[in-house]
Formats: C-alpha cells, structure tokens, sequence
C-alpha cells in the first residue's frame, strides 16, 4: 500500500504558495510556478509543485520534473519546515531514490508518513537503511519497514540480523516470508557478525540485479500520482536451475532416469572458493534463507536442496518460487520429503499438470496424494507410472488397475 497523495489545502499550502496554486490562481501563475520560475521561498516553492503534481493534470508532468532539477539549498531550505506535508516528503522519497543526503533528510523529517518510510526501506542505499534501522520504536510499530529492508540487497545482513532479533524479543510479528522458519534459524545462527557482511553483500551485487533495480528506481522517479508503485522482482530472468552435485555430494551419484540434469557450463569447472555455489555453502542458515528471497532461480535450486531443513523449506515457500521451478522440484527425488509434501499441498503449483505427473513419479511425494493425483492423468502417463519402478509398488499397481478399467 503506497502514500495516498491528495491535493494539500489552502492551510497546508500557505499564503503565498496559494496566490499562485491555490484554487482561482491565475493559469500564468501556476505555469511560472511549474517551471520553477515563481518568486517563493524554499519551503512554498516545494508545496507549490507537489501541489501542481498531485493535480495530475497537464501541469503534473513540468511540476515533477522541476521538483527533479531543484538546488539543494532549496531542498534544505524546505526540509528544514518541521510541518512540511507528508505528501510532499512522499515525493521527495519517490524523485530522490538515489541521494542519500535528500533521502536522510526525508526519513528522519519528524512529518513523514509510515507509507513513505516502507517504501523507501525496499530501495533505499546502505547508509539510508542504517538510519532507518536505528529508529527502533518507529519499525518496531510498523514492522512494513523491517519487511522493506530485509528484501533490500543494500541492508546488511549483520542490521537485519540484530532487527529481527529485537522483533522477536518484543514480540512483534515482523511478517517476513518464511517467518517460522527464520526464527527456528536464529537459534542455529549464532551472534551477529559484522565481519560477514562483506561476503554476503559481494553475493547479492550482479550486474543483472543492479541494472534490474537501476529499472525500478527509474520507474519509482516517473510513477504519477495514481501509478500502483509495485516494484518489479529483482531477478536474473537468464538464471538456470541447477541439478547437478552439490559441494560434499558425490560426483558420480546416479541420476535420475526421468529427467537428466543439464549443467551450466561454469558447473563443470573444479569448485573453488570463489564460485557462487561455494560461497552459498559456507553461509549461516539465517544467510541462506535471505538468499532464497534476494537470489535467483539458481541460488533457490541450490538451497532447497540444503541439508538443513529449515533452510529448504524456507526456500520452497518464497515467494519468488515461480511455476518452472516448481515443476523441477516436484521431479527432484533428492529434496526431503518435506518440501514434496509442501509443493503437493500448494493449490496453484498442483493444478498445473506437470506437476502432478512429477509428483506421482517421485516416491518422496506421500502415497495417499499420489494415489489422490493419479486420477487427473491422462491414459499414456497412467500407463508410464504403471511401468515405473522407482516409485511404490501400491502406486503401479493401482495405475495398472486404472489402465485395465480404460479398456
């Protein structure tokens, strides 16, 4: 839910930024004024346009790209108004994305709105995070911020680490996915460890997901007033599931006579301690389960095969778990029976019927849903299931049955 920005009122506005916005201003008036052109102060200059931009009329589009190319001393000059509107401190935090110095301004501006701090934690640089990270009381009372921070690659893991442990301390529900799993990986985490930001940090900073947030903060600058401000995902659409070995399994492990693997070309290479699968190996769990929310369809297919459990099934639930992963995982036969168990129940992942069909196929799938499932497949898949003989024999034999009441 974004800022509900509506036109200020002649109070807010004041008297000499309504004589050239107000309402029956003089059309020549409000073009000066949209241009950046009419004689006011700093802080009446800055209502002014926020007034003509939330108009969203013809003048909108010259009042924002003015409120853009405004000096900064006339953006220190207004954000020194202790009862500057809150809409106005929403637009600043929307055109200002990318400078700390006006955006640290605007988060600890005594006026600005709990909507306006949730959005800005989602993009916000490393320095803007920390400031909105040491207002303990205010994310204590909206946790929307804690949320917003934890999916950005910007915030250390060490501050979001310390913020969810004073969440849980308080007893204040942060909802962040995988909430339950989280706090089971606290406990396995150990202290928090500044020492440790760098790696992770260093794992998050692609060129793909920087020029995909580059994208959405240029979005966020253009949005109108009435534009829904969701940000797009930031993942690498070109990342592949990986299905080969992990570090410690055996290189020669037998695969699976279904679908064969296909590796990425880097895969082939000796690991080393560089390579990304390596460096996601040596993570705490608390680390790994971020990860699965920051990191692409690789990373995921790395961790929901970790040997811890929480970390797997942290990993199933995210929700950037798309459809084509889903396939793949209901396939895999190295997965705990958990994360089948948890992909079998998902309503939307089992209505596709490629699903169904992986699930019947993997003896991890439990027997009463695989019984349940092998109704909705068609006569050539009943009769590839009743052939198998990597799955329960009450499975194969109840599809043989099928295939004899077909006839």
């Amino acid at each position: 839910m974004a800022f509900a920005h509506v036109p200020l009122e002649d109070a807010q506005l004041g008297p000499v930024a309504a004589k050239f916005v107000g309402e029956g201003a003089p059309a020549k008036m409000r073009k000066m004024a949209a241009a950046g052109l009419a004689p006011l102060p700093p802080r009446d200059m800055l209502v002014a346009l926020y007034q003509l931009w939330v108009a969203n009329d013809e003048g909108s589009d010259a009042a924002g790209k003015t409120v853009e190319g405004l000096p900064d001393a006339v953006l220190n000059g207004a954000l020194t108004d202790k009862l500057l509107p809150p809409g106005v401190l929403d637009l600043l935090g929307r055109k200002f994305a990318r400078n700390e110095k006006v955006l640290a301004l605007v988060v600890r501006h005594p006026k600005v709105d709990d909507e306006t701090l949730i959005g800005i934690s989602r993009v916000c640089p490393e320095t803007i995070c920390d400031i909105l990270a040491d207002n303990e009381t205010r994310w204590l009372a909206t946790p929307g911020i804690v949320s917003g921070l934890y999916q950005n690659r910007h915030c250390r893991m060490s501050v979001i680490h310390r913020m969810i442990e004073l969440g849980e301390r308080q007893g204040v529900e942060l909802g962040l996915p995988a909430m339950e799993e989280i706090r089971l990986a606290l406990a396995e985490s150990g202290p928090v460890d500044e020492s440790r930001d760098q790696a992770f940090k260093a794992l998050h900073t692609t060129e793909k997901v920087a020029e995909a947030e580059a994208a959405a903060l240029d979005l966020l600058g253009a949005a109108d007033v009435d534009d829904e401000l969701e940000l797009p995902e930031l993942d690498d659409d070109d990342a592949e599931i990986y299905e080969g070995p992990l570090p410690g399994e055996e290189d020669g492990a037998e695969a699976e006579a279904e679908a064969k693997p296909e590796i990425r070309e880097q895969d082939k290479q000796p690991p080393s301690k560089e390579s990304r699968m390596h460096q996601i190996s040596k993570m705490r769990p608390l680390e790994k389960i971020r990860t699965a929310l920051l990191g692409d369809k690789y990373d995921r297919s790395l961790l929901v095969r970790d040997s811890n459990k929480t970390v797997a099934m942290a990993t199933i639930r995210s929700p950037k778990i798309r459809d084509s992963e889903a396939v793949a995982y209901a396939a895999n036969r190295s997965l705990p029976h958990e994360v089948i168990t948890y992909i079998s129940n998902r309503r939307e992942w089992i209505k596709l019927y490629t699903v169904k069909l992986n699930l019947v196929m993997n003896p991890k799938t439990p027997l009463a849903r695989s019984m349940s499932l092998l109704a909705f497949l068609n006569r050539n898949d009943i009769q590839k299931v009743a052939r198998s003989k990597g799955i329960p024999s009450a499975l194969a034999t109840a599809a043989k049955r099928k295939m004899q009441a077909r006839r």
